[in-house]
């Protein structure tokens, strides 16, 4: 009966769209299969659905103020189109309202959830937030996600952009996540962005600085609840277009408790790390209108002992249409004696594997191993 009563709210919303035309239905599914080696317990086949950017379905819309000012919404949420189930909360993407001027720029206020700045690195990023890209070697913190936050988006000014957010935690703490029943905070701390933005030329170049806590309010996991500090551009010359960028973490906090191991399930001399350093290089050919392929290669460098990882990419579509195009792409990470990042942004720590259950707490490898993965799919939108 729920999902009869969602089906018809959005075919509601649908129909509203289409009368007040300032709202608009949208969305995107992608589907695929992949392989990946060198996971715990061996290899695997999987259907997957996300593999070249995640699908969604949302509603936008404007409402005219006068005077050039315009009332805005957005509302968005992430799907498993393989299962149909919704990824998190119904608009756990996006749940934002707020105003804009041509001059005077843009404010909203709600859950910006995927649009936390970190986010914006994929306009840096040479396999723009596949699967294998900029977030493997910082096992996902590029995905970073804000709720009850605040935004501010500058007018362009000669090519050059700004914008800036603030998220609370709606906690008497004023970094730590709201507590539960025994009195321990769960969940995130606050967070905060800003970003700059400069288009011209045949290229274009920008600086993020973004801060994720822990729930303690502090930044306890260089990899989910740190500082990160990136800085990148694009320059295309012809049918070329050529990326580079760099990033730093950095989580003073970070303790083995605080990333959930101890000393003795990691390599002797190992701790958790407090900082890494992250650099990428890639070029994408458009081979004509309809097909591109791109190369890019990622590294990064843990301290405390985590030592360094590569990760190498090798992608290519093809558009079938204006909104629908099939992918691939194959990824391989070399690691280092003492690294184990895998190709899925698992998180730090060893895998834990259990061969009596088959079971792991993540897909890491084996410290000092490695892993090649594959996929395919089709990505379509409305």
């Amino acid at each position: 009966m729920k999902k009869e009563v969602l089906a018809l709210s959005l075919m509601a919303a649908a129909a509203a769209a289409h009368a007040q035309s300032s709202v608009t239905l949208y969305g995107r599914i992608d589907n695929g299969f992949q392989y990946e080696n060198g996971t715990p317990g061996g290899h695997s086949y999987q259907a997957e659905s996300g593999d070249w950017g995640c699908s969604w379905f949302g509603l936008q819309g404007a409402e005219d103020l006068g005077g050039g000012t315009k009332a805005v919404f957005q509302l968005e949420g992430q799907l498993n189109t393989f299962t149909g189930a919704s990824e998190g909360n119904l608009f756990g993407r996006h749940a934002t309202v707020g105003v804009t001027n041509d001059y005077a720029g843009l404010f909203k206020l709600g859950n910006l959830g995927a649009g936390e700045l970190s986010q914006d690195s994929w306009g840096t990023d040479p396999q723009l937030m596949q699967r294998y890209a900029i977030s493997t070697l910082v096992r996902g913190r590029n995905w970073a996600s804000a709720n009850n936050g605040a935004e501010y988006d500058s007018p362009v000014w000669g090519g050059l952009a700004f914008k800036g957010q603030y998220a609370l935690t709606n906690n008497t703490s004023w970094n730590s996540a709201p507590v539960n029943a025994a009195g321990v905070p769960t969940g995130q701390g606050r967070t905060d962005a800003v970003e700059a933005i400069y288009t011209g030329g045949a290229g274009d170049f920008r600086v993020i600085y973004d801060e994720v806590r822990g729930a303690d309010g502090t930044f306890n996991n260089v990899y989910s609840a740190s500082r990160s500090i990136l800085a990148g551009g694009t320059f295309v010359l012809g049918p070329v277009k050529f990326y580079g960028g760099y990033q730093h973490l950095s989580a003073p906090n970070a303790t083995d408790a605080s990333v959930g191991v101890t000393a003795a399930s990691q390599p002797d001399g190992i701790a958790a790390p407090t900082t890494v350093d992250h650099e990428w290089v890639g070029v994408q050919w458009q081979i004509n209108a309809a097909a591109s392929v791109t190369g890019a290669v990622f590294h990064a460098n843990a301290n405390n002992g985590n030592g360094n990882a590569t990760l190498y990419t090798l992608a290519a579509t093809y558009n079938l249409s204006k909104r629908t195009f099939v992918y691939t792409e194959a990824g391989y990470v070399h690691n280092s004696s003492t690294s184990n990042i895998n190709l899925g942004n698992g998180p730090y720590g060893n895998n834990n594997y259990d061969p009596a259950t088959n079971t792991s707490s993540n897909g890491n490898p084996d410290y000092g191993h490695s892993q090649v993965g594959v996929f395919a799919g089709i990505m379509t939108s409305f």
